[in-house]
């Protein structure tokens, strides 16, 4: 028959159906026949016949598996049979469906930040044809930002302009490596017409830098190669948003003069909506090569970007790096040091990378517990169920047939299970996206492609497969006697055994990632509870930026200093109100230090992290001064240069010995004047910025006078200054009143965010709130999906033992022992789950040390609280199934035997 038939066949069922049985009739009377030439009865050779042929049914069922057609007619009307017992039972199938959704539903949105990190290609042109420069230096880990020393020389010579010449198998560009410290800058918007002073956000860099990312500008054109020098013309260039909104779509913006850091910058071009670039900024100003006061200094805090040329490989890359002078600049005890490129891809991803690769573990554990979960439910189904199908099999169903049927079931019920979690996918992929900062965003934003949606599918297939094993497996060991008996139950839920495997595993999987939210959680108190160091009640900072202009000189920097504060401090409500260059929990500049006296003295130049503030700082803040004295307005330009020093401070270079009195020389002032120290201020707890990579800590740190500050351009290219006040309470429209008092100060300075000491220590530890928001959720949901698994495979044990408890019952147990029995069946393979989960967790938690702060993978308070949690979650999710004895009458039972 040709398939073109075949398919025919399916439009007229009926008439195939009556075909089909009018050739088994046939058959039958033919042997019947040939039987009673034979010499049998008419009635013995009927009998014969039909017992060789066998069940009509099953022969018609035969008949049609052979031709492919009308099997996928027989597939459709298990599909209908499955609908109809999903309708049956709706408790059962909406418990199915729901684990699925949830379970397919987290998996999908973390394999859709999965997908954005590290399958889907970024959002430039040709991404595969972009790297970044990156440093290999023996000892060290790799980065990004780096300067070429020339050894003939002894010229620092900034590492893009040297790859222009050297690496002529690639475009190359820079950009500005400002560590999210300053990433802003004032911009006068008079060509708007309204005359207000903007903060924006910009980025500076190098000439052919949108030409690397593939980005044409929408109006004008980029940078050129003279415009990214020391002496290069003051020349931007706008996002699309910023055009539009400040600049009211202006098609001549091209060749206009804007007042930016309080100079006059020609806009030289508009980049297209839309544009994605590594750093989003509002406008981009050049880099200014060889500037030590740029955001490059010399050179080595810029990023470099490459374009491999057409017909160019990264071979010859590679080559040419190889040739280019070695990074001397990193010491002469380094020799093991060369470039290498990185594709851009690995470099913007590398950091995420361990953080979406454990998120996706973590789901993993869920979806795997979710199919314990759900063969638990099918155990439980299937146990109801075998009557049904001891009667399909006594009728001459086969076997395969009634498994294809649980396939069926377990496949419809995971298909809408995945519909369901794709739109619960998207409902979490919208809270990522509000929740998650913009470094923890793929480039192009969280989407739904087709690596997801397939994602998706593939898991509802495999959920469906594992979670039909079991009940599956049951089918073949159904026992037709006892099932057909009057109110026989002949369990096919497999052993006990299974059984305890089941909610051992979901158990040991739901312990590990218990126990790693308990760390995180553990960690992020250890981190909320180190003393700040300071009084943080009633204090409010607002932040500025003085990378400007208008205050390169010491002068004008002192004046709006002193002036502003003096406005702040008239406020009704404020009580006192000072400057620093960093408030608390914020980290401070790194800078060189040579101690002059003690046991450290001539010891090589060491890091330390400095601050200026003004005379007023510690007493706002309330740092209490342990030894010497603080600040005072006659330590100003023209005094003896002087220093406070922390506790850290005093202890890493003066070890016991008392500093006040003591020396030490600025890296950045040498040959100038030693500076010397007045007195000794409480560690204040800081995001560390010189040593280690606790998000809070506390390190060295010295303090200057803000009088004293002679360049004061240098430090306000990394950093904006904070105004901070303290008020005796709660001060209505405080904010308003402070850019009120720098408005009368300087009416173009905006100060560009306020922050309360919450606000401050919140940002600092937002990647640990999240990290421990999102493995809570998780934790949680594979708690729910254990308990709720745990209570159907005690529900199944019930089912199963329903007519042994009965005897027993009626033969004088009592309902509280056979109660205790069932239910402690399930605390014992909990307990037996939770012993492997902590055996499991003391190598799987290892891998979270990076992320712990303050305790231990092997914390015995989180290894011993999580196996109580999950034994009092285990504990009442056995005992509400077990306590369905109480319903079992043994009167019935008896009779029933």
């Amino acid at each position: 028959m040709s398939w073109t038939a075949r398919i025919r066949n399916l439009g007229r069922r009926g008439k195939v159906d009556a075909d089909i049985d009018e050739e088994l009739r046939a058959h039958i009377e033919m042997a019947v026949e040939d039987s009673v030439r034979q010499g049998l009865t008419e009635q013995e050779a009927r009998r014969a016949a039909r017992l060789r042929f066998g069940n009509p049914v099953v022969m018609k069922e035969r008949t049609m598996s052979a031709d492919a057609a009308l099997g996928l007619d027989s597939l459709l009307r298990d599909l209908k049979f499955a609908l109809r017992q999903m309708n049956k039972s709706p408790g059962y199938s909406a418990a199915v469906v729901a684990t699925l959704t949830l379970a397919i539903g987290v998996n999908t949105a973390v394999f859709s930040m999965l997908d954005g990190f590290l399958l889907r290609k970024l959002p430039y042109s040709q991404p595969d044809r972009i790297a970044a420069l990156m440093v290999h230096a023996e000892g060290m880990a790799s980065y990004c930002h780096c300067m070429v020393r020339d050894d003939d020389d002894g010229a620092d010579t900034p590492t893009w302009q040297a790859l222009q010449h050297s690496v002529t198998a690639a475009t190359v560009a820079a950009y500005g490596a400002e560590f999210g410290l300053s990433d802003g800058v004032n911009l006068q918007a008079g060509s708007a017409g309204n005359h207000a002073a903007l903060y924006v956000h910009s980025a500076t860099v190098s000439a052919h830098y949108f030409d690397v990312l593939g980005i044409r500008p929408y109006l004008g054109r980029e940078f050129t190669p003279g415009e990214d020098s020391a002496a290069g013309p003051n020349v931007a260039m706008l996002s699309y948003g910023l055009w539009r909104t400040v600049f009211h779509a202006n098609q001549n913006i091209v060749g206009q003069v804007i007042d930016l850091k309080g100079e006059p910058f020609t806009v030289v071009g508009v980049l297209p909506a839309g544009a994605v670039t590594p750093d989003p900024a509002q406008i981009w100003v050049p880099v200014r090569a060889g500037d030590p006061n740029g955001v490059c200094g010399e050179g080595d805090n810029c990023g470099v970007l490459m374009r491999l040329k057409p017909g160019a490989t990264w071979q010859q890359v590679a080559a040419q790096l190889s040739r280019l002078p070695r990074p001397g600049y990193l010491g002469a005890g380094l020799t093991k040091t060369w470039f290498y490129a990185k594709p851009l891809q690995q470099y913007e991803t590398s950091d995420m990378r361990p953080q979406v690769e454990a998120l996706m573990l973590a789901v993993g554990f869920i979806l795997l517990i979710a199919c314990a979960n759900l063969a638990g439910l099918t155990l439980v189904r299937v146990a109801e169920r075998t009557q049904e199908m001891a009667t399909r099999l006594a009728l001459g169903a086969s076997q395969a047939a009634v498994l294809r049927q649980i396939w069926v079931e377990s496949l419809t019920l995971g298909l809408l299970g995945s519909g369901a979690g794709v739109g619960v996918a998207v409902l979490i992929q919208a809270g990522l996206q509000r929740l998650l900062p913009a470094w923890m965003i793929p480039a192009g934003g969280l989407s739904l492609d087709w690596r997801v949606f397939g994602f998706a599918l593939a898991a509802a297939l495999a959920t469906s497969l594992i979670f039909g094993v079991l009940p599956a497996l049951a089918v073949r060991r159904v026992d037709l006697r006892s099932s057909l008996s009057a109110g026989g139950r002949s369990v096919a839920g497999g052993s006990g055994k299974a059984r305890r495997l089941l909610i051992g595993g979901e158990v040991a999987l739901t312990v590990v990632l218990l126990a790693a939210a308990g760390l995180l959680v553990r960690t992020l108190v250890h981190l909320e509870t180190l003393p700040p160091g300071f009084d943080p009640h009633n204090v409010m900072t607002a932040k500025a930026s003085l990378n400007d202009a208008r205050y390169r000189n010491a002068a004008a920097f002192q004046s709006v200093l002193t002036e502003s504060i003096a406005a702040m401090k008239r406020i009704p409500g404020v009580e006192d109100a000072a400057v620093g260059l960093s408030a608390p929990y914020e980290r401070g500049l790194n800078t060189g230090v040579v101690i002059q006296d003690g046991p450290r003295a001539g010891a090589p130049d060491t890091a330390s992290s400095t601050s200026y503030v003004t005379p007023g700082y510690f007493r706002v803040l309330r740092i209490p001064i342990l030894a010497g004295r603080a600040f005072t307005d006659s330590d100003s330009a023209g005094s003896e240069p002087v220093a406070l020093v922390n506790e850290s401070f005093a202890r890493k270079f003066f070890h016991k010995r008392d500093p006040v009195g003591q020396h030490f020389e600025i890296s950045e002032r040498a040959g100038e004047q030693p500076v010397t120290i007045v007195g000794i201020v409480q560690n204040v707890v800081k995001e560390p910025g010189v040593y280690g990579n606790a998000p809070l800590a506390t390190e060295s740190v010295f303090y200057i006078p803000a009088a004293q500050v002679k360049h004061p351009a240098s430090w306000h290219v990394w950093f904006q200054p904070s105004w901070i006040v303290r008020t005796r309470g709660s001060v209505p429209g405080l904010t308003a009143s402070m850019q009120k008092a720098l408005a009368s100060v300087d009416p173009d300075l905006p100060f560009s965010g306020f922050y309360s000491m919450d606000d401050l220590m919140d940002r600092e530890l937002q990647t640990q709130r999240i990290e421990v928001l999102l493995l809570s959720v998780l934790a949680g949901l594979a708690l729910l999906l254990s308990a709720v698994g745990i209570f159907a495979l005690v529900s199944n044990l019930v089912v199963q033992r329903k007519r042994e408890i009965g005897i027993r019952i009626a033969l004088g147990a009592s309902f509280r022992d056979a109660i205790r029995q069932v239910a402690w069946s399930g605390v014992t393979a909990a307990c037996l789950g939770a012993a492997a989960g902590l055996t499991c967790s003391f190598f799987v938690l290892r891998v979270m040390k990076s992320a712990l702060y303050g305790v231990r993978p092997s914390d015995p308070v989180t290894l011993t609280l999580v196996p109580l949690l999950l034994m009092a979650v285990a504990g009442l999710a056995s005992l509400l199934p077990a306590l369905r004895i109480t319903r079992i009458d043994p009167a019935t039972t008896l009779r029933a035997e």
